[in-house]
């Protein structure tokens, strides 16, 4: 039972958040829920990435209830511009 739990929990995949790292701000960016924002720091552009999803996902349709949401952060970086976390 605990195994059908999980797998309803998550029966959509999460929404790919693409992270890049620019002249000292973390850009983070997911066309599925027309999200673009910054932060200073890795933490928090999760953190402003978690305050807008549940928003843009009602304004856009994609769902209705927060708790449903799920994200997922893909670093993206150059060997010249590699950034340790």
């Amino acid at each position: 039972m605990a195994a059908f739990i999980c797998a309803r929990m998550y029966d959509k995949p999460p929404y790919q958040v693409c992270v890049s790292h620019e002249n000292g701000m973390w850009i983070g960016v997911c066309d599925a829920l027309g999200l673009v924002t910054e932060a200073e720091s890795y933490e928090g552009l999760m953190e402003r990435a978690w305050e807008i999803a549940p928003e843009l996902a009602a304004a856009n349709y994609l769902s209705d209830s927060p708790d449903s949401i799920r994200l997922s952060f893909m670093q993206i970086q150059s060997a010249s511009h590699r950034v340790a976390l």
